[in-house]
């Protein structure tokens, strides 16, 4: 072992320690993704324990220094593994036995051999493999959870990507260490070929793993805070400065495409009166037990917000007028066939709905406005129904409803 591989694994002890405190601190401390963070910290952990047994390897049988570090390297990567599982949220957590089946077929394996130089080959071959096994599995939950978020395919490679080079490069010193046959003992040791270069591809390894679950995190922590800067602090649905943004993005579409986008406005029927009689806290849980049920019914694309008190907007790209009237009275009849269970009494919540698609020349303020004065007739007319407004132009011409 020369000077440089010795300086390397100091370097590899100092940043996964470095590492394992980072991610500890994170977890730990900051209380960010701590299901993730804490077992990048253990897995940052048990490579530096590897690195510390690794630097005391003689040519002493030991499994300890031997079969050992390689077990810890495993459980480090399955470690890794778990925490990116957590971090991307899978909707299907991948199973015990394909998580550890590597593990436990490489350990059998090694425990035939020579805790030695020895046995170098065989130890090389079985540790390539199963590292290129577990590092595919981190880049596959890695990729297919960034699914679920809707990230473009061109950042999931990026974030993924280097557990797939890691795979790639683990297949390919499997290729060199069987072209090149067992290496010749000296001296009581085995010259490992190759050995500076292998130290150099673990250690970055290693760091494009952290780093790119680090980018991943902090992207975590960033789209949080946005979402709780977009989120109704009570019901977790829009707030308004969202749905005004949204609402101008689709005008702004609209204008260009002609694509229709209908706006639909609804307020809670006698919501005075559950306040009054069954207390403010209740009127919060019926709040939140309308944007539970309506969101229900609404599509991927459309954007449910509180507008104000117990009014609510629903944006619907694509949808004509006549789409519109029909989600709206679906919301309606969800709503009624739905009370909130309350101190034991069911509460029957109904809403009138005001329905508008925006116009090829409209204003937004002109949209809302129309949408608004359609809600407001459905109060006037007996409330818990829907309303339309017709197009501008046609209002303006006298058109009844």
């Amino acid at each position: 072992m020369g000077q440089v591989d010795i300086t390397l694994f100091y370097m590899d002890m100092v940043l996964t320690a470095m590492w394992a405190f980072s991610w500890g601190v994170i977890g730990g401390a900051m209380k960010m993704a701590p299901k993730a963070t804490l077992r990048f910290c253990a897995a940052n952990l048990l490579f530096a324990g590897t690195v510390a047994l690794l630097v005391q390897r003689t040519g002493t049988p030991s499994y300890v220094h031997y079969q050992g570090v390689e077990w810890l390297v495993f459980v480090g990567l399955a470690t890794f593994h778990s925490g990116i599982v957590y971090l991307v949220r899978l909707d299907e957590l991948p199973t015990l036995a394909r998580r550890i089946s590597p593990i436990l077929i490489a350990m059998v394996i090694t425990l035939q051999v020579a805790p030695d130089g020895s046995s170098y080959m065989v130890r090389a071959i079985v540790f390539s493999l199963t590292v290129a096994a577990l590092t595919f599995s981190c880049f596959w939950d890695c990729y297919r959870g960034l699914r679920n978020d809707q990230f473009s395919a061109t950042v999931r490679w990026a974030i993924s990507g280097p557990f797939l080079l890691a795979m790639l490069a683990m297949l390919a010193r499997v290729v060199l260490v069987l072209a090149e046959g067992p290496p010749p003992p000296t001296e009581g040791f085995v010259q490992v070929p190759h050995f500076t270069p292998f130290l150099w591809m673990l250690t970055i390894i290693v760091m494009a793993m952290n780093i790119t679950m680090a980018g991943l995190t902090a992207g975590r922590l960033v789209k949080r805070f946005r979402s709780l800067a977009e989120q109704d602090h009570l019901t977790g649905c829009l707030n308004r400065a969202s749905m005004e943004e949204r609402l101008a993005i689709e005008l702004e579409r609209t204008h260009r495409t002609g694509e229709p986008v209908a706006c639909v406005f609804f307020d809670l029927d006698h919501f005075k009166d559950i306040n009054d009689r069954h207390g403010h806290e209740t009127g919060d849980r019926a709040l939140c037990h309308v944007v539970e049920v309506v969101q229900s019914r609404l599509r991927t694309v459309d954007a449910l917000g509180r507008f104000g008190g117990e009014e609510f907007m629903v944006l619907m790209p694509g949808t004509h007028l006549t789409g519109a009237r029909e989600a709206a009275n679906r919301m309606r009849m969800a709503l009624e066939e739905s009370p909130l269970r309350a101190h034991d009494t069911d509460i029957v919540l109904t809403a009138s709905f005001g329905a508008a698609v925006l116009g090829s020349r409209e204003s937004q303020a002109s949209v809302l406005r129309r949408a608004d004065a359609a809600m407001y007739l459905a109060k006037r007319n007996g409330r818990n129904r829907v309303e339309i407004s017709l197009e501008p132009i046609q209002s303006q011409i006298g058109i009844q409803r």
